[in-house]
This record gives structure tokens, sequence and C-alpha cells, in this order.
């Protein structure tokens, strides 16, 4: 009976802390990545797009380990808004534990906005297809029939559910506010432009 007591506490031990290592692995990494960009002059909305794309680059090799500590599948619940913005205050935490100053820095409240992050660009087209490669992707036709690709990475303003409802927008007309941020992509070790969606409505 002691034995077997004592091998279920060594158990559960050894589980708790690989899932405090991992923990502390996965927020380092998303905090290294964020103090890459340090003096790279991004605004307080870029740097919270950044957030995000960190948080999801360095989560792959640890989605089952999330998946069983927070609910959350990274691939089935890339379009659940609410799932998302839950994610990002969990690894918000962790991050508080390893880099109270990046965390703060990403968080802190700007005290003036600057022309970049005031600046939005709009769009009206149909949408021609929608992507899901790691953030949904939608491929828009413009007036002037030229192709655009929009990125949905964090909330957005619109008169939809889109969680529940972005599916059905294919081959319909959109209208989207969207900025452009640079990004680090891994694929090409190198840095390319994103166009992030703010907000996106239906006539």
């Amino acid at each position: 009976m002691k034995k077997n007591l004592l091998v279920g506490m060594l158990t559960l031990m050894s589980c708790f802390t690989f899932s405090q290592e991992y923990k502390q692995k996965f927020s380092r990494e998303v905090c290294e990545c964020i103090k890459s960009l340090e003096g790279t002059g991004k605004t307080k909305k870029e740097m919270s797009t950044q957030f995000g794309l960190c948080a999801f680059k360095h989560s792959t090799p640890y989605k089952k380990e999330l998946k069983k500590d927070f609910g959350i599948d990274l691939i089935a619940d890339i379009g659940n808004e609410k799932k998302m913005e839950n994610f990002g205050v969990q690894v918000g935490m962790m991050m508080v534990n390893e880099c109270p100053e990046v965390f703060s820095k990403v968080m802190e409240d700007e005290e003036t906005v600057t022309e970049t992050e005031t600046s939005q660009l709009l769009i009206n087209g149909i949408v021609s297809k929608i992507e899901k490669d790691n953030f949904v992707i939608f491929h828009i036709v413009g007036d002037n029939k030229n192709l655009t690709k929009l990125y949905w990475v964090s909330t957005i303003e619109s008169n939809l559910d889109l969680p529940k409802e972005y599916g059905s927008l294919l081959n319909k007309k959109v209208n989207i506010s969207y900025y452009t941020t640079e990004v680090f992509d891994i694929k090409i070790n190198d840095y390319r432009n994103l166009n992030i969606i703010s907000s996106l409505k239906t006539d």
C-alpha cells in the first residue's frame, strides 16, 4: 500500500515538474521573440500583434500540453475569438514570471498615438478564397481587380459573428479596414509585411 502511494506521489511530482518546465520554456521563447523586436520603432498595436504571432509560433511544440492544461486546440480553435483571447491572457500570465519588463512594455499605454498606428487602409471587394494556415487568411479581389491577402490575427470589429460566420463569406462582397506590419517569417528566415485586418463588414 505504502509502495503504491509512494509511486503515485512520485508520478504526480514528475508530471507537475514537466508541466512547470514546459511553461517556463514556452514563456521564455515568447519573451525572447518579443525582445528581438526592441528598438524597431513598432507601435503599441504592432507590438500587440507581434505578441500574438510570437505566442502562436512558439506554441506548436507544446500543443498537446496546452490543450490539456488550457483546453485550447491551436488548430481547431483558431477562429474562436474568446478562446484565443483567453490563450493570450494565459501566455501573458506565464510571461509575468519570466520577463515582467517585456510583458509590461507590450501592454503599456502609449501617451501619444503615432501616425503609423492611426493610418488604416481600406479595401472593398469579393472574398475569392478563405485560407487556414495558422491564421485565417482572406483573399480579396478588389474593385481594381487586384488580389490582396488579409490576415485575421487579433480581434476584428464586425457586424457579423465572425468565429461562426466567416466561412459563409466566400464569394461575397466585404468592406475591410487593415494595416500593414512587419513580421519575422521562419519559413523564409526573414521579415515580410502582413496585412492585418482591424475591421470587416458586409453591405
